[in-house]
């Protein structure tokens, strides 16, 4: 290459340098100008709502006033053959434009430069055509989404265990429906953005979490528990054998919890539990659901022999008829608990029955599970305020010959006047289980 070549090329190459400069001062200026002012880019629009060209003030009166139209549209949720209407906003939906103001003013003033420079000289570039938002009220929103699924919730029924014919039954498990509810309110939001009218909701395949199959492997009897109750005391009758019919049946997984609480429910007279004296501060007091500690207290015993985990378990205010001090289990729904573990390697599963003035537990499980247990009670202390502390243990043998301890501490405070639930308690019998899938006799007998 000649010099003269090289002479002329490298003053073209300083000609385009300056000429870019310049363009890019120019560019500067226009898109710095542009951002100075108040008017939204040409071309922009927010769900369809030409905003380009119109003041910032201008912008904000015409989404306010659209945003409150579609709060006021009338929508339609639709799942399976039932059908919810109102505005949009009595779902707690309402559309954010105060955003998408923000949004549609940002066009041509964020971004790279060429891009804004675009944005500022033609109708073109990105970010223009925008979607508003919608803004959730999920308190709102769940209220309602709770009321539709109420309609439409068909639960699943887990597979459950019974006594037919002295034999051990296995009850087929069933799915249910259920409102996807976590899906519903993406798939609301999005009906309102796109204007929809009527909007179906999705609906998900409510599965068991226990199946038949997960059951198969019950065959024995690990352990079982009986109680006895006064029949004369109607009431608490009633509220006993309705808990003991709801925890009835249940079979858990390995893993699985158990709570008292879960499988009975709220003790409400709408739910068909009556007054009966339970314990409130101290006091027996007709109350609604007494009774139910009894179910508690004598699934605690049961688990106790079963040598299953024990996770919460308290001891009531005071001692009461039905067991020794030290074996009890209250509950009070919200407050207080029974909870167990699955803690074996095969399923468990509990019947519950009631038989003239016995409430009986009865775990099953598998062979293999079986484990050698002793629960005995330590010496029972009296306080001076005429209350008393007990000691209850629970000693394990395992397989290899190990032995694992635990300990169950009560402290009880003096008695108040108040109508018996059961006749005192005779010394008990040692506890018993067999092999056989019939329902073993019972591990400790309190007789009325």
């Amino acid at each position: 290459m000649t010099s003269w070549v090289r002479t002329r090329l490298a003053k073209f190459i300083a000609v385009l340098a300056a000429v870019a400069a310049a363009l890019l001062v120019v560019a500067y200026a226009v898109t710095s100008q542009f951002a100075a002012g108040d008017r939204i880019a040409k071309g922009v629009s927010v769900s369809g709502n030409e905003v380009g060209g119109l003041s910032r003030e201008q912008a904000d009166a015409m989404l306010r006033s659209w945003a409150a139209k579609q709060a006021r549209r009338d929508v339609t949720l639709t799942a399976m053959d039932r059908r919810w209407s109102g505005p949009l906003a009595s779902l707690g939906i309402t559309v954010d434009w105060r955003e998408a103001s923000d949004r549609a003013f940002s066009a041509g003033r964020t971004g790279g430069l060429a891009n804004r420079l675009v944005c500022v000289l033609t109708s073109r570039g990105s970010g223009k055509s925008i979607i508003a938002r919608m803004r959730v009220n999920h308190p709102v929103l769940r209220r309602t989404l709770r009321k539709v699924a109420k309609a439409v919730n068909r639960p699943h029924a887990d597979a459950r265990i019974r006594i037919v014919d002295s034999r051990l039954d296995i009850k087929q498990d069933s799915c249910g429906i259920k409102l996807d509810e976590e899906r519903t309110v993406g798939v609301i939001c999005h009906g309102a953005r796109s204007g929809q009218n009527v909007i179906p909701l999705p609906i998900a395949i409510d599965r068991p979490e226990v199946t038949a199959r997960d059951a198969a492997g019950i065959d024995t009897l690990l352990a079982s528990y009986t109680t006895s109750f006064n029949r004369g005391l109607r009431g608490r009758t009633h509220n006993l054998t309705l808990a003991a019919r709801c925890v009835d049946g249940t079979v858990l997984k390995p893993g699985m919890e158990f709570s008292t609480n879960a499988a009975v429910g709220p003790r409400l007279e709408a739910r068909g539990f009556q007054t009966a004296q339970i314990y409130i501060r101290g006091k027996l007091e007709d109350g609604i659901g007494g009774g139910v500690c009894q179910v508690s207290s004598t699934l605690f015993n049961a688990v106790l022999l079963a040598g299953l985990t024990v996770k919460e378990r308290s001891p009531h205010s005071q001692t009461v008829p039905y067991v020794r001090p030290g074996r009890d289990a209250t509950v009070a729904y919200g407050l207080r608990d029974f909870r167990f573990v699955n803690s074996n390697s095969s399923p468990v599963g509990i019947v519950m029955t009631v038989s003239g003035s016995r409430l009986i537990a009865h775990v099953y499980g598998a062979a293999a599970d079986r484990k050698q247990v002793k629960v005995y009670a330590g010496k029972l202390v009296s306080c001076a305020d005429g209350g008393c502390r007990a000691v209850l243990y629970r000693q394990i043998t395992q397989s290899d010959g190990s032995v694992t301890t635990d300990t169950y501490r009560s402290s009880y405070a003096p008695h108040t006047p108040a109508v018996p639930a059961a006749a005192p308690i005779p010394p008990a019998q040692p506890a018993r289980s067999t092999l056989s899938t019939r329902p073993a006799q019972p591990a400790v007998t309190a007789s009325e």
